[in-house]
């Protein structure tokens, strides 16, 4: 799927509900629950990810966060980027205490999830940042075991607090900067890899593919951010 704007970097709320921005957006996240299966009521994951360092990604899994939540599903956005954060920026929100905090500690209650969780200006979306002093901090933390309980206990949250099925988007860094995006994307349902005209090469969309089909990852789909 294409998405065509001169403002790749702004947020899904700051357009009205019938702009092109917004419909593209709505469309994409419609495509992605035709991939679940609606036989089963379960909390759904989904990865976002690009081949190569691109600064508006993350307003993307944003943006189809935003349009989840406005469709009535309780969702939650995950900063997975350790490297490089900021979605609580996008957000207007503060440094808090996230996803890297969460891999350190030592016990996981599930009735502490809620403590790392921040509540934005969207109805029923969640943010769970990356966490204190984050930067530069990648896979040495998500090698970790903790990490697969991390998104089995997020999910298991949505499903005790929400009366209907959640949804739990993961923003990872750019799959050839190291292991991250395979590591998160091992552990998830789908994967969308996100390419950007002009700047992502065949060759870098072709090894990121290679590289997440080995790590087993379920790539659904790609994204083309038309600049």
């Amino acid at each position: 799927m294409s998405i065509r704007s001169q403002e790749q970097v702004a947020l899904l709320i700051d357009y009205d509900p019938g702009s092109a921005y917004s419909e593209a957006y709505h469309t994409l996240y419609a495509n992605i629950r035709f991939n679940w299966d609606s036989a089963k009521s379960k909390q759904h994951t989904l990865l976002f990810t690009t081949p190569s360092a691109y600064a508006a990604q993350s307003t993307v899994a944003a943006n189809v966060a935003i349009a989840a939540a406005q469709s009535g599903v309780p969702t939650i956005l995950v900063d997975a980027d350790l490297r490089v954060s900021g979605l609580e920026q996008r957000f207007g929100l503060g440094k808090s205490a996230g996803l890297r905090d969460l891999l350190i500690e030592e016990a996981l209650p599930l009735q502490k999830i809620d403590q790392y969780l921040s509540q934005t200006f969207v109805s029923g979306l969640r943010l769970l940042s990356a966490g204190s002093s984050a930067a530069g901090e990648g896979a040495s933390l998500l090698l970790s075991a903790k990490l697969q309980d991390v998104v089995q206990m997020l999910g298991q949250w949505l499903a005790e607090t929400e009366a209907k099925p959640g949804l739990v988007i993961f923003n990872a860094p750019p799959v050839l900067a190291g292991p991250d995006a395979s590591l998160i994307g091992a552990l998830v349902e789908q994967t969308i890899l996100i390419i950007v005209k002009g700047r992502t090469t065949r060759t870098q969309a072709k090894q990121a593919q290679e590289q997440l089909q080995r790590a087993h990852t379920n790539v659904v789909g790609i994204v083309m951010l038309d600049v």
